[in-house]
């Protein structure tokens, strides 16, 4: 038999009586958080997969935490490649404070949903965490729509991707996560603007080849001519990587906006802890150098074979 018409299964009336009721309860229990979309800027068109994507804004958003015993997930694995930490959180938010805080904001009209790879930075644990999956059904057309949306996040393995949402604490998980170097900078007497957070530095060698980097942060010296710069991989102009060492000079003038530097070093130091400073067990540079000793990887020898004598 037809439906009773006498009975109300959703009017408009309910439909917004019970999201002003979530939207309130999660203001109540609920937390601030940071909504990060995820930008695509170079996409594998064969696997489908993003090869480079950045992050260059942060919308915040009142969040519920359904897993109010702590993190899920595996936790803390020791595994062959070293401490895995595979913490999962789960966040519910009202759709409609999404579409007006975030959706209209931070994605095309197309998108009409939190998505897959986008990122939460949970400031209660200063942690980055990962949408793995959006669940939009719960509760299940009660009222004839689908007030909540409710994600399943794991926390954020990152892999050099770019941060710059301008909010400090964020953005700080690139500057001190990126593998990069440490390279001193002497600036021209009476230079006033010195190099920044998010500089893309351009160094010239003496061959003529161009390296572009960002500058991930600096840090003075004793010297007032003289700064600390740490700057995340380069990029030639050729395409062929160079591996920098301790001592390494680059002589040719450097230019950014109006301060010009007369050189630029990297810091000389006995063991490559300060290059890749964030991974103090790795030796990668020092395994470079050792093995260009006696294994050719030009590009006339690209498999990298031993060259018997």
């Amino acid at each position: 038999m037809p439906r009773n018409i006498y009975i109300s299964h959703g009017t408009t009336s309910e439909q917004n009586l019970l999201a002003d009721i979530i939207e309130e309860s999660i203001a109540i229990y609920g937390h601030d958080v940071f909504y990060i979309p995820r930008k695509i800027v170079k996409l594998d068109g064969v696997l489908n997969e993003d090869t480079l994507s950045n992050f260059p804004d942060a919308y915040m958003i009142e969040m519920y935490v359904e897993s109010i015993d702590g993190f899920e997930g595996d936790g803390k694995l020791i595994t062959k490649f070293g401490l895995e930490i595979r913490d999962q959180l789960t966040l519910i938010c009202s759709v409609r404070r999404w579409n007006q805080l975030v959706g209209r904001f931070g994605y095309p009209e197309e998108q009409v949903k939190p998505r897959e790879g986008d990122l939460i930075y949970f400031p209660m644990s200063k942690g980055l965490f990962e949408i793995k999956y959006v669940d939009d059904k719960k509760p299940f057309y009660q009222l004839n729509n689908l007030p909540m949306y409710r994600m399943t996040l794991e926390l954020f393995e990152y892999n050099n991707q770019k941060l710059d949402t301008g909010i400090t604490e964020i953005d700080d998980i690139q500057s001190y996560s990126s593998q990069g170097f440490t390279i001193v900078a002497e600036y021209d007497v009476g230079v006033t603007q010195k190099f920044a957070r998010h500089d893309t530095l351009v160094l010239t060698f003496g061959s003529g080849i161009n390296g572009s980097c960002e500058v991930l942060r600096t840090e003075e010296t004793a010297d007032p001519l003289k700064d600390k710069v740490f700057i995340g991989p380069i990029t030639y102009d050729n395409g062929v990587f160079r591996p920098i060492a301790p001592g390494t000079v680059m002589l040719n003038e450097t230019t950014l906006t109006s301060a010009t530097i007369d050189s630029v070093a990297v810091l000389g130091i006995a063991s490559d802890d300060d290059i890749n400073r964030n991974d103090k067990v790795e030796r990668n540079s020092t395994f470079e150098l050792e093995g260009n000793a006696f294994i050719d990887f030009s590009e006339a020898n690209p498999f990298g074979e031993i060259q018997l004598p």
